[in-house]
């Protein structure tokens, strides 16, 4: 009964894929919070994360299930949380930042998803996801600006050959939790549809949201 309303979309196939996905998620800030809840409502189980901060008062404006007197760190915090909407999932919190060299963290992940704040990181993860052979979804957001972004290692190009050569701005990122909460969830949408076996026609663009007027726009590689 719980995913009643949803089984008319994905098919009961669909729903039990979902369930027995593997999802990585690196970056339990903003988006993170907002996508790891969603998937947890639509019915993921399995996740690994991986994010070595802790939470900042700056943060309580878009990450609400954190508390700025809560000194674990927020893929330790992130777990509970899954947890608490689903007591049967399964997570493998990981408190240490992605790099070149831990990236086998992600063993048996059937997707990645970039909640990250900074291109560096991106770039690792893009990497990453080419040498598994996994999807991976991106998205980005600045202000009242956000991205989207689907790279299938072997059909589209990587995430690398897409932002590659952006930067990250000076200073703290704009952010509003409305914003940020609007373009996380169409990249939970994006993973949904891809590990259902759904489909998606975004993969291999890079999709622009104007959340001033409501306007998009893509560019296909």
């Amino acid at each position: 009964m719980r995913f009643e309303r949803q089984r008319p979309i994905f098919g009961e196939e669909g729903q039990q894929r979902i369930m027995t996905a593997v999802v990585g998620i690196v970056g339990c800030g903003g988006l993170g919070v907002n996508v790891i809840t969603q998937l947890t409502m639509a019915g993921v189980t399995h996740f690994i994360l991986c994010d070595h901060q802790t939470p900042e008062l700056s943060n309580l404006n878009r990450q609400f299930i954190y508390s700025p007197y809560d000194h674990r760190t927020k893929s330790m915090i992130s777990a509970e949380w899954i947890l608490a909407l689903n007591p049967s999932a399964e997570v493998q919190a990981n408190s240490e930042p992605l790099s070149e060299i831990n990236g086998g963290l992600f063993q048996g992940c059937d997707i990645l998803v970039d909640c990250l704040d900074n291109f560096e990181s991106r770039m690792v993860l893009s990497d990453l996801a080419e040498s598994m052979g996994v999807p991976l979804v991106h998205a980005g957001v600045s202000g009242m600006e956000g991205q989207i972004a689907v790279c299938i290692p072997g059909k589209t190009k990587s995430l690398r050959e897409m932002i590659g050569t952006m930067k990250d701005p000076e200073g703290p990122v704009p952010s509003v939790g409305a914003a940020v909460s609007a373009i996380a969830s169409m990249e939970a949408l994006e993973v949904l549809k891809i590990i259902s076996g759904l489909g998606t026609d975004n993969a291999g663009k890079l999709i622009t949201v104007d959340m001033k007027g409501w306007t998009t726009e893509t560019v296909e590689f």
